[in-house]
């Protein structure tokens, strides 16, 4: 017979086979597998789905809407303000370290033993209206652009060499006939800085004495620290003003936004604020650690030299160092003279959350009895910017916007209750990278630069000045930049351009080896003349005739010379 569920053959006259007969009668069949189970596999499978988009979706909403909230239930709100600002100041220290790490590496390279060989042209045109506006004499307008002819002719040639003692630059002047006029520029890392033009003088113009101040790239390159220990110091400072906020008092705002630079975000306000007494607490409690603290006392002691040639401070050696007793006098007027306490300032810690803690936005409140001063910074994806306002007035801000790979627009904008009260420079940078350049870092790229004038004010001043019409479109300046590697060569091009005035194009191409240089010793006190003195009548008067000498003796061989001087009615 055939079974009526599945047609195979049954025994014994059934209407169902044995399988089938199992299932209806709840049977373990032969294979072993239970009753109903497909069905509750699936169920399981379903199940464990369903929970695992659960917990995706208790997760995503969590990170999104509750991460923020839940942080602040669980440590307090105090806490997580304390952490937010901990992480802050610990970011700044790190960026303190590399932007020392940085300059000095910078010095470093700049002042390792090298020799460098360039090349300099230039074009420079003058632009009609410009001549017409000056309202010259007939005769005179061909002289001016026969004097830019020749100037353009004129090709530089500059060596420069560096060692530990400084910088030794001669610049090399030649036209296509016979002019030859060298100056020697020798700059030595005790601050002292000497001319020497040997075509018109033996003797050498002090052109510069900044023994004292002791600031020079051999200088910057010497300073003494130690990144880690350094970097522990000012951290232990971040922890104590981290933590003074406990005693500060924390509000929360919800929906709250703020503007920098144009860009605006909106989530959550946290504000921490302290009253004058505790303000003048923390940061009496941070010079005390700070005057404390050996690893920071050593950091300015052993550079004192340069940080006081930095403020203007006069230091009888260079070896000077700054004793420990002294360090901590220093701190203590410094903390005096800001009279927080007396004066009323209070401060406050102000934080931009978006719904998963991501910190959008900072500002920075300082007020007394008269002003207020803030200090805002916004970070987003493509954008970093910082403000500082002043009475809501004066001050500046400063952002780098990316607009793509390597390309983007840096903006100072400088505001001032005064005249000009709006103004700034632009600078729009594509193909920007480091490169390598005689063992050093260099950045390659294009820049251009523009000043940022909304109001024109640049315009007014060039009408009140009385200044020609054509200066008035000074404030559409132009300045475009372009450093790139060629090789073994570093060329650059500037083009300057300014509608109605003046346009003008520069190049320059660098080689050069690294390895011992040589550089004249200091000249000794009679072969320097030092114009700003009475004594030195005589020398100057020298240097007057040998000049008008070699001229006179330059114009017999040189006929572009001759022309450009004879225009000008010199014979």
């Amino acid at each position: 017979m055939t079974c009526t569920k599945c047609e195979s053959t049954t025994s014994n006259g059934e209407s169902l086979c044995e399988q089938c007969s199992g299932e209806e009668n709840g049977s373990i069949p032969v294979n072993g597998a239970g009753p109903g189970k497909p069905r509750k596999i699936r169920i399981a499978i379903i199940a464990l789905i369903s929970v695992f988009v659960l917990l995706a979706g208790v997760v995503t909403v969590g990170k999104l809407f509750f991460n923020r909230d839940f942080m602040q239930l669980i440590q307090g709100k105090t806490k997580y303000v304390q952490n937010i600002e901990l992480a802050t100041a610990q970011s700044s220290t790190k960026q303190i370290i590399s932007l020392l790490d940085g300059s000095v590496g910078l010095a470093q390279s700049y002042n390792k033993p090298k020799t460098l060989n360039s090349t300099l042209q230039y074009n420079v045109k003058l632009q009609d209206q410009l001549l017409k506006d000056l309202n010259l004499p007939a005769e005179q307008s061909p002289a001016v652009q026969k004097t830019m002819e020749y100037l353009n002719s004129l090709n530089m040639n500059v060596k420069t060499l560096v060692n530990e003692n400084g910088t030794q630059t001669s610049l090399t002047v030649t036209d296509p006939s016979a002019l030859k006029l060298t100056v020697h520029s020798l700059a030595y890392n005790d601050g002292k800085t000497y001319i020497h033009i040997p075509e018109l003088l033996d003797k050498y113009l002090l052109a510069e004495d900044q023994a004292a101040l002791q600031v020079t790239p051999d200088s910057l390159a010497k300073i003494k620290y130690d990144p880690a220990t350094l970097q522990a110091s000012l951290d232990k400072l971040a922890a104590i003003y981290a933590n003074s906020l406990s005693a500060a008092e924390i509000t929360a705002e919800k929906d709250q936004s703020i503007t920098v630079d144009g860009e605006t975000v909106q989530g959550q306000k946290l504000t921490a604020s302290l009253n004058a007494a505790q303000t003048a607490a923390m940061v009496k409690e941070i010079a005390e650690a700070a005057k404390n603290d050996d690893i920071l006392y050593a950091f300015v002691s052993d550079n004192y030299s340069l940080f006081a040639g930095l403020a203007g401070i006069d230091t009888q050696a260079s070896s000077e160092k700054l004793t420990k007793e002294n360090y901590g006098k220093l701190i203590d007027e410094l903390f005096a003279s800001l009279n927080l306490e007396e004066d009323g300032v209070t401060f406050s810690a102000i934080s931009y959350l978006s719904q998963n803690g991501d910190l959008l936005a900072h500002s920075y409140e300082s007020l007394d009895k008269t002003s207020k001063v803030q200090l805002n910074y916004l970070i987003t994806e493509k954008k970093y910017a910082v403000e500082l306002l002043a009475d809501e007035g004066a001050g500046f801000t400063f952002s780098n916007t990316m607009t793509g790979e390597e390309t983007g627009k840096i903006q100072l904008i400088l505001r001032s209750e005064e005249e000009p009260k709006n103004i700034g420079v632009n600078v729009e940078y594509s193909g920007w990278k480091t490169a390598s350049f005689l063992d050093s870092k260099i950045g390659v790229g294009t820049f251009v630069i523009s000043l940022y004038d909304p109001d024109h004010e640049i315009g007014k001043y060039v009408k009140e000045s009385g200044l020609p019409a054509a200066f008035n479109q000074l404030d559409q300046l132009s300045l475009k930049i372009e450093t790139a590697l060629n090789g073994d060569s570093l060329d650059s091009t500037v083009q300057l351009s300014i509608p109605n005035l003046v346009s003008a194009l520069f190049t320059q191409k660098t080689s050069g080896t690294l390895g011992d240089t040589s550089i004249p010793a200091q000249p000794e006190p009679g072969q320097v003349v030092d114009l700003s003195k009475e004594e030195s009548t005589a020398a100057a008067n020298e240097l007057g005739i040998n000049g008008i000498k070699f001229l006179a003796e330059t114009m017999k061989k040189d006929p572009e010379l001759t022309a450009v001087l004879a225009a000008f009615g010199f014979q």
